[in-house]
């Protein structure tokens, strides 16, 4: 038991302390073997890497070390209590080298390595690397794909400056001597797109009003690719470029405004912006206005033509003349009419917008007293014959000056008037006319008078004859008046007809006639009407005038002896006199009854109309070849019969047909009402003297 190197307890030791000790001589020796074992593994690792150092490892060998490596890790890791555990990690630095598994492999001391070799830099970066493996006087050479080395050759001894070109996987063969492994090492990267140079905008800040205008230019970037710029507030022109290109910005608005160029990216570089430039711009002033051909002594109502023009916004001009009037004639020319005597001036303003403030130019002048445009008269007419009339216009002159004239042989129509006016002439004799204007004098202007215009007239052609009131169908043996009028001159005027009519003039009158028509209907009549020539006019021509005769009126017809109140049934007796010609007579009658005249031409009317109601008769004479119907009418109403007793005792016996009849009816009906009344009187007697 002694030999197992454990303390043995003695009678003398205090209870519990034995066991206490026994631990502890079991954990030391337990760490004795620990260190034991760790130095066997050391010892054999340092035996390994000295074979390794100079032989190359084949992978099979790396693998084996790397899981003995990590074996020996896990096992100290193992061994080790918890509580003395100590972890201390290692944070990668900025230039320490990206490596793989292959840089795990320990490289015989005489192959060539890259030393701080970057696998993962952005297209355009570079970073250092140096040789290891290569004695500082051994020559060697790079090969690079999508990267440069420089240099591209030398020795160990040297370092070598490794620059990415492109995006996308890159790489660096180093080489030496010889030809085997160990004369080379190859290392790979993956790069990602550069961040181009930052863009520079010269020539910004100019605009400080509205639609102003500067020029600036792009520099810096790296692809030299398409410029492009995003704004607001203004506007660039080109909208796309380059650096070689000169851009114009434009500010179109009032306040502030920004840019921003762009240079594009390609595969190796990502697009480049520049700073955020900004301005501020206010209202602009408008370009200068403009009158020009101004005249300053110009005499009042004279007239000159300006040009107006300026400004910069699309606003219409405004003018404010003074003493002077302006008109548009086309585009920017007016003309400018001086009014008074004295100063006149114009002032032409261009207004603004929200861009730009507006802007005037006036003129001025001071005008006197002057004669106006030659006065002239337009439509002359030189040949024109005696009572022509032709149009003429006064031109020139003021306007609106008074217009009078001095004609001989002629007369203007009407006598007065301005320029505006527009006036007629008529030839009033054979032979020649004159004629001049005259403008009278105004405030501002001279009197003003035309030439003599002259003219010679021939004979007049007299205007048409006419007959007022002719009547084209009179009736036959009557008479109407007529009253030539037309003609011109003093000519004699002749009135002829012919068989079926004849004229005479009217007493106290000298163009009223009197025509009487032949006193037979159908019969054809006419007047030619003609006046004689004088020494200002032609001979009229002659003018015929015709018509036929129709039916005479008939005299009137009367009717006689009618009874408009007469009883029903009884009858009386009525006569027709005038009329003409020998037409029949036809009775219409209505509620009575006409018998056929008598031998003394009396007709019998019979009322058969009931009491109250209404009767009449209608008579008509037909016409003949000479005369034409006339007709007349009667009516009554018929009367009660109770009044028929009253009215036969009072009324005069009428000598009828029937006259007799009605006498004797009405001495029996007398009779008979005498008896009646005596039978009355003689009753009432015998009554009383029965009693």
């Amino acid at each position: 038991m002694g030999q197992t190197g454990r303390h043995t307890s003695s009678y003398s030791d205090p209870p519990g302390r034995s066991h206490s000790r026994e631990r502890s001589v079991r954990y030391s020796r337990k760490r004795a073997k620990r260190r034991v074992y760790t130095l066997v593994a050391f010892i054999l690792f340092f035996g390994l890497a000295v074979i390794f150092a100079y032989k190359p490892a084949s992978a099979a060998t790396r693998t084996l070390l790397q899981s003995f490596q990590v074996d020996e890790s896990n096992q100290q890791a193992a061994s080790s209590p918890i509580e003395e555990e100590t972890i201390v990690q290692f944070q990668p630095t900025e230039d320490a080298p990206q490596v793989g598994v292959s840089d795990f492999a320990i490289r015989d001391i005489n192959a060539i390595s890259i030393v701080s070799w970057q696998g993962a830099k952005n297209c355009g970066e570079s970073f250092d690397v140096t040789l290891k493996g290569v004695s500082e006087l051994e020559p060697v050479s790079f090969t690079a794909t999508n990267c440069t080395v420089f240099p591209m050759s030398g020795t160990g001894a040297d370092t070598y400056t490794v620059t990415v070109t492109g995006s996308g996987a890159y790489s660096l063969t180093a080489a030496k001597n010889g030809t085997t492994e160990l004369a080379r090492d190859i290392r790979t990267g993956l790069a990602g797109r550069a961040d181009q140079m930052p863009l520079n905008i010269t020539g910004w800040g100019r605009g400080e009003d509205y639609y102003d205008h500067f020029k600036i230019q792009v520099t810096g970037g790296s692809t030299n690719g398409a410029i492009s710029f995003l704004t607001d507030g203004c506007t660039v022109t080109p909208a796309v470029g380059t650096a070689e290109t000169e851009f114009e910005v434009t500010v179109n608005r009032v306040g502030a405004y920004s840019l921003t160029a762009m240079m594009d990216g390609n595969t190796n570089y990502n697009t480049a912006y520049s700073a955020l430039l900004s301005g501020c711009s206010s209202k602009s002033n408008q370009s200068t206005m403009h009158i020009e051909d101004w005249v300053s002594d110009a005499k009042s109502g004279e007239t000159f033509t300006v040009r107006i023009f300026g400004g910069s916004t699309s606003e219409a001009i405004a003018l404010t003349p003074v003493n002077c009037t302006a008109v548009l004639l086309s585009g920017n020319e007016y003309e400018v009419t001086v009014d008074a005597v004295g100063p006149y001036a114009l002032t032409a303003t261009r207004p603004g917008n929200y861009g730009y403030n507006s802007t005037s130019a006036s003129q001025s002048g001071v005008s006197e007293k002057s004669r106006p445009h030659t006065l002239a008269v337009s439509g002359w007419a030189e040949t024109k014959n005696c009572n022509d009339t032709f149009p003429i216009k006064v031109v020139g002159g003021a306007e609106g000056a008074p217009i009078t004239f001095i004609a001989s042989g002629c007369t203007v129509s009407p006598s007065s008037g301005t320029t505006e006016t527009k006036f007629s002439v008529t030839v009033t004799s054979a032979g020649g006319y004159s004629l001049n204007a005259v403008m009278g004098e105004t405030a501002q202007y001279e009197a003003e008078q035309t030439r003599t215009y002259h003219g010679q007239s021939g004979k007049g052609i007299q205007n048409a004859l006419q007959i007022e009131n002719w009547n084209a169908n009179a009736p036959a043996g009557t008479a109407f008046e007529i009253t030539v009028t037309g003609g011109n001159g003093t000519g004699a005027t002749t009135l002829s007809t012919n068989d079926g009519c004849m004229a005479r003039l009217k007493t106290g009158e000298s163009n009223v006639y009197i025509i009487s028509v032949y006193p037979l209907a159908g019969k054809d009549y006419s007047v030619n009407v003609s006046r004689a020539g004088d020494a200002t006019y032609e001979a009229s021509s002659e003018a015929i005038f015709e018509g036929t005769t129709a039916g005479a009126v008939q005299a009137a017809l009367a009717m006689s002896g009618w009874n408009n109140n007469a009883f029903p049934g009884s009858t009386f007796d009525i006569r027709l006199t005038g009329g003409s010609g020998d037409g029949e007579i036809d009775f219409a009658p209505q509620g009575c009854k006409v018998d056929p005249a008598d031998e003394t031409g009396a007709y019998t009317v019979t009322v058969i109309a009931l009491e109250g109601e209404p009767y009449s008769l209608s008579v008509t004479r037909a016409g003949d070849g000479n005369y034409t119907p006339t007709s007349i009418e009667q009516s009554g109403t018929a009367r009660n019969l109770e009044e028929a007793a009253v009215t036969t005792i009072l009324d005069p016996v009428k000598s009828t047909t029937y006259s007799w009849i009605y006498i004797c009816g009405g001495i029996v009906l007398l009779f008979g009402v005498v008896l009646l009344i005596m039978q009355i009187t003689n009753t009432p007697r015998r009554r009383r003297h029965r009693r």
